[in-house]
Formats: C-alpha cells, sequence, structure tokens
C-alpha cells in the first residue's frame, strides 16, 4: 500500500524558515526552490493530479500547516484555507476518478485538521470537512512544543474534531510511546522513520520483560521498551537472539554476537536484518494495542 502526502508540509517549513523560499497565496502556494526568480506552483488540483501519477492508495489534501504557538488570526487563515482547498481537492480527485474511469476498488483520500492550539477552531474544522467527505482525516500542524514535547492536548482536540467510524490520522508520529497514547485519543493510522532510521543507528527495539502484553504497553509509565544497541562490546560473543520472545528472521536464526559481526563489518544484512526486527517489534506492538494476542 503506497501512502503520499501533498507536500504542503515540507512548504510550509522552507518557507517559514526563510520567506524568500515562497509565500502561502489565497490559491496557491509559491515555492522558489534556489530561493532565486525560478519558481513552482502548487495548487490542490497539481497534487491531486501527481497523486494519482503516484498511483496512491491514501492521498492527502493539500493544506495550510502552522505551529502551535501561532496566533489566532494565522489559525484562523489556516482552517479558511484548508477547507477552501480541501473542496477543491476533493472536486479533482473525483475528476480524476471519472476521467481514468476508475470503478470498484479505488484510492482513499484524506483531509487534514487544522486549527492549532484552538479548540473551538479544530472542531470547527473537522466539522467542515466532514461536510465535504473524506474516508479519513489526519492531524494537521506541528504536534510538539518549543522543547520537543507532545502537545497531547491539541492531538485529542484534532481527534475530537474527526467523525468517530473514518480513519484517524496521527501524521508524521510514531514512536511506540506515542502511539500507545494516540490510540488511547482514538488515532488508528500513524506514520514516522523511527523504526528504519533506528536500525541504520544500530539501535533495536525489545520488549522489556513481562511487558509484553496489552496491559504492559499500557503502562503509565510508558517503558514497556528498552534498546538493544548491536555494537555495545557485550554483544561481541553473546550467542542468545536480540529478543528471544521475537519471531521475526534475525531472531529466529541469528544470535547478537552474529549481528553484532556484521554491523563491525559494515555487511548491509546488518540494516536489513534490524530494519526487519524493528518492524516486526511495530507489528507486535499494534497487534496488542488491538486486542488480538496470541
Amino acid at each position: 500500500m503506497l501512502l503520499t502526502d501533498s507536500g504542503g508540509f515540507q512548504l510550509f517549513s522552507l518557507i517559514r524558515e526563510n520567506s524568500a523560499y515562497g509565500e502561502i497565496r489565497e490559491s496557491e502556494i509559491l515555492f522558489r526552490p534556489d530561493m532565486g526568480k525560478e519558481k513552482l506552483i502548487f495548487t490542490p488540483e497539481k497534487c491531486i493530479q501527481a497523486q494519482f501519477r503516484y498511483m496512491s492508495d491514501i492521498m492527502m489534501c493539500l493544506d495550510v500547516c502552522t505551529s502551535p504557538d501561532d496566533s489566532f488570526e494565522v489559525q484562523r487563515r489556516s482552517v479558511d484555507l484548508t477547507v477552501k482547498w480541501a473542496k477543491r481537492c476533493k472536486e479533482e480527485y473525483e475528476t480524476q476518478l471519472r476521467a481514468r474511469r476508475i470503478r470498484g476498488q479505488r484510492p482513499l483520500l484524506f483531509g487534514i485538521v487544522q486549527g492549532g492550539q484552538y479548540r473551538d477552531l479544530r472542531l470547527e474544522c473537522g466539522k467542515r470537512l466532514e461536510e465535504i467527505g473524506f474516508d479519513g482525516y489526519g492531524f494537521g500542524g506541528w504536534p510538539l512544543d518549543s522543547e520537543g514535547h507532545l502537545r497531547e492536548d491539541i492531538l485529542q482536540d484534532a481527534a475530537d474534531a474527526m467523525p468517530d467510524g473514518k480513519v484517524k490520522y496521527a501524521m508524521g508520529l510514531g514512536r511506540p510511546e506515542e502511539i500507545v497514547k494516540l490510540v488511547k485519543m482514538g488515532y488508528n493510522l500513524f506514520d514516522c522513520v523511527i523504526p528504519t532510521r533506528e536500525a541504520r543507528h544500530q539501535r533495536l527495539y525489545v520488549f522489556r520483560e513481562g511487558m509484553e502484553t496489552r496491559e504492559g504497553v499500557l503502562r503509565p509509565e510508558g517503558d514497556f521498551f528498552r534498546y538493544h544497541r548491536a555494537l555495545d562490546e557485550e554483544n561481541a560473543r553473546d550467542a542468545r537472539p536480540v529478543d528471544e520472545n521475537c519471531d521475526c528472521a534475525l531472531c529466529r536464526s541469528h544470535s547478537r554476537a552474529y549481528l553484532y559481526h556484521l554491523f563491525k563489518t559494515e555487511d548491509p544484512q546488518a540494516l536489513r536484518y534490524s530494519t526487519a526486527h524493528n518492524l516486526r517489534f511495530y507489528e507486535r506492538l499494534m497487534e496488542l494495542l488491538r486486542g488480538d494476542e496470541a
């Protein structure tokens, strides 16, 4: 399954960092990739057309992203433009379905709930998007405060703004401890680079002893897992698997010492095995949260 984003968040991040990168207009985003004369125009229609060309299974509407600390006026404009652009995205989406003669199984289209730290704006945005009608809804904006802590208040407000019975997508979030909190809020779709990035840095996720149960992962302390650091010297002659309770290809067939050797010799198999292990950890975590323990 392929999920694609509209690119709005990336454009917002660059333009916010330096206005020479472009500007967010009423009907489009103007982007100057080299901060010079060359310019690219991003419209809701173009973003949907591009996602169809990618043959995406889940597409995201183009939205106007904000920071939690932005003023009410900025958040108000963000909501109004996000809803306006979402309507244009939905119209282009339906145009593309007809033009491509797509019947039966079709790609899904998600709207994005903006509103910053203002609960009333979040609820308003969610209601207006629901009136347009989407297959799912994503959290819009930056989810962390200035110190890097999760803004649980605005994440909950956004989840409350999304209609029940639809997919609730916590965009850009996916640390294990975050997922546990977000599931409690009502979210059921996540994404982040953490499993593969940690694998590239020789860090593998392992459930703490006795914690790989639903009750364990739901502990308020959030300490249900630990890192296995593959290049620690203590692993050089350790014949045990990384996680004795894991059924991934690494843990089924190889030892901690073997993984240590692979990383030491820069064998690409080290990355493959570590990534597979971390992804399996995430699968096991989601199985526990869903309640389908074996």
